[in-house]
């Protein structure tokens, strides 16, 4: 349980940090991953807002397939 805690910290921070360099692209993923798991703890407690969890996942997703593709 508190490794989730952990890594949800750790993805804004982290995103507030690329952030600040002008990684936004970066920043954003990180953020939609922190969100999605932020939101997959409250859907516990309410089932219906689990689909937003996916959506955050997939901005984590559509900014890691743009880096790799930018690095290519």
């Amino acid at each position: 349980m508190f490794s989730r805690y952990l890594v949800i910290t750790l993805a804004f921070g982290v995103a507030l940090f690329r952030a600040s360099q002008g990684a936004w692209v970066e920043a954003i993923g990180l953020f939609g991953l922190g969100s999605g798991l932020v939101i997959l703890k409250v859907a516990e407690r309410r089932p219906a807002i689990k689909r937003l969890a996916y959506l955050g996942f997939a901005v984590t997703a559509i900014s890691v397939v743009t880096v790799l593709r930018r690095r290519l």
